[in-house]
């Protein structure tokens, strides 16, 4: 079971167990077929049984922690609009530590998703000043400082990135990710692999690419250095419609 999935089902069985008994909630099984849907990873059935519920019971007290759910599986889903959606109305009712730091997290998760690096910069920020026994589990010191220096690498900042993943643990879950982005200092795209030849033949009609070695018999063709990480996305997408439709964004 992965992390995600697991902290996902003691959040819900919490969910469950804290449930006032005399509140009459309608069709509460909605809450266990949505956590079922949630740990099964079909986070979209998941995200509509939730709502379903919420629509039903829009006064239930733990409207909060269902909205936090729902922006979790819009989040895993691919859905980062929706998912910031779903964490600004948790929000909105004013949750307790440790769930607001956690939905502060998620939702800075989600710009980053999105695109949008500084307001995810602006939600890391926020949770990395409050302490950790504030954050409690679900925000880990590891998964913090990787997803923030990550957000502070595309927005240019490299050195403070670069002091946000030494705080990463080195032999942590983050192990094999840490290595391409200790001593990043820009971003370039790689267009494709190549023999030998075809990789100088393809470079000769890009100007200002370059070849490396990639592996093996492989050379690998790389265009740009981007000190931001939507100057890369721009050539990127100018690239894919010149037909380089495999190219992809290097650390």
């Amino acid at each position: 079971m992965t992390r995600f999935a697991l902290l996902t089902a003691v959040f819900a069985t919490a969910l469950l167990s804290c449930s006032e008994p005399e509140v009459r909630r309608s069709n509460p099984q909605l809450l266990q077929e949505a956590e079922r849907a949630m740990l099964q990873g079909n986070y979209e059935g998941a995200s509509q049984k939730y709502e379903t519920f919420l629509a039903e019971n829009p006064g239930d007290p733990q409207r909060i922690e269902v909205r936090t759910q729902i922006g979790k599986c819009r989040l895993a889903g691919g859905r980062p609009e929706q998912a910031i959606r779903a964490f600004d109305q948790a929000l909105t009712d004013g949750p307790a530590s440790p769930l607001r730091w956690e939905i502060l997290f998620r939702r800075a998760v989600a710009y980053r998703m999105m695109g949008d690096a500084a307001k995810a910069v602006e939600g890391f920020r926020a949770v990395g000043a409050a302490s950790a026994s504030e954050r409690g589990r679900t925000v880990t010191n590891d998964e913090l400082h990787f997803e923030y220096a990550t957000a502070l690498f595309r927005t240019g900042d490299f050195r403070a990135g670069q002091a946000e993943l030494k705080l990463v643990n080195p032999h942590g879950p983050y192990e094999k990710q840490l290595a391409p982005r200790l001593g990043l200092t820009g971003y370039t795209i790689q267009v494709g692999a190549y023999s030998e030849q075809a990789a100088l033949l393809e470079a000769a009609k890009l100007p200002g690419s370059r070849v490396r070695p990639a592996s093996g018999v492989l050379f690998s063709v790389q265009v740009g250095s981007f000190a931001r990480y939507d100057e890369a996305q721009r050539e990127l997408a100018k690239l894919q419609r010149q037909g380089y439709t495999e190219a992809f964004i290097l650390p």
